[in-house]
C-alpha cells in the first residue's frame, strides 16, 4: 500500500564512497505496520543489515523522513538487490512499501500490490 506521506519522504543520506549506484533500493525494518519502540526498532535493523550483508549486497545508511524531520527511520540503500528480493525483505520486516532509485529518478512500489509511483528526480529527496 503506497500511503500518500511516502510520496513526500525526504531522505538523509550521504553519497556513499563510488557514488551513488546506478540503481538502487531502500528498505527499513522500522516500525512494522505501526510505530513500536526503539529497542524493537533497533533490532529489527540489525537483523536487516545481516542480512543484508549475507545476500552479498552492497548497503550504505539512508534516514527516510518527514519533510520537516519530525519523524525519521533509518533503512539502508542497498545495491546488488533483485526488486523482487527487495520486495520480499520489505515484505519479510512488515513494511507497506520499499523505494527504488534507477537512473536518478526516485520510486516507490507497494510491497504486497507492487503497485510504483514515481517521484521525481532522487537527489532533490536528499536533505543532508
Amino acid at each position: 500500500m503506497i500511503l500518500p506521506e511516502y510520496l513526500q519522504t525526504a531522505f538523509l543520506a550521504q553519497t556513499p564512497v563510488g557514488g551513488w549506484p546506478a540503481c538502487f533500493h531502500i528498505i527499513t525494518a522500522y516500525n512494522p505496520g505501526k510505530f513500536v519502540g526503539d529497542e524493537i526498532n533497533a533490532k529489527a535493523d540489525e537483523a536487516l543489515r545481516k542480512e543484508l550483508n549475507l545476500a552479498g549486497s552492497r548497503c550504505f545508511r539512508i534516514t527516510g523522513c518527514s519533510p520537516d524531520l519530525k519523524h525519521q527511520e533509518q533503512g539502508w540503500g542497498v545495491a546488488g538487490l533483485s526488486l523482487d528480493m527487495a520486495l520480499e525483505l520489505g515484505r519479510q520486516y512488515g513494511q507497506n512499501a520499499i523505494f527504488e532509485v534507477s537512473g536518478g529518478m526516485l520510486s516507490v512500489i507497494g510491497c504486497l500490490s507492487g503497485e510504483r509511483m514515481r517521484v521525481e528526480i532522487w537527489e532533490k529527496r536528499i536533505l543532508a
